[in-house]
């Protein structure tokens, strides 16, 4: 058995939970966006684009992540 290289396992988990935080995050961001300010019934046109911006954005991260696991569309 070959040994075990630690640097890469290092950065891997790095990378791994730096995306996971900035998903988090992103989510969490437009889940604000699409609330209403208390005393307010609706969601003002600025914070609605706000959040489907973010929605988008962690979209694309969720979907560039898969590209990169799965090998099929990257051949």
């Amino acid at each position: 058995m070959g040994s075990v290289n630690w640097m890469a396992l290092l950065q891997v988990a790095l990378v791994t939970i730096g995306a996971t935080v900035a998903i988090a995050t992103l989510m969490s961001a437009a889940n604000w966006a699409f609330t209403p300010v208390a005393g307010a019934d609706t969601v003002t046109g600025g914070r609605r684009i706000l959040g489907f911006v973010l929605l988008c954005v962690t979209g694309l991260l969720i979907i560039f992540g898969l590209y990169l696991m799965i090998p099929y569309f990257r051949s």
